[in-house]
């Protein structure tokens, strides 16, 4: 998620911090995206705008 992303949601006035990554074994949710999980070691780290909820 970029600056103007960010700017603009906050713009519309979403107050709820969404976390554009997120660890597909441990269901962590990640602010940036990492080559391997912080919480669980995984390199299954996905954007969630690709995942299938």
């Amino acid at each position: 998620m970029g600056v103007l992303d960010r700017a603009a949601r906050l713009a519309r006035g979403d107050q709820q911090e969404t976390y554009p990554y997120r660890c597909m074994s441990c269901g962590a949710d990640l602010p940036v995206q990492y080559h391997t999980c912080p919480e669980c070691g995984s390199y299954d780290v996905r954007a969630t705008k690709w995942i299938d909820d």
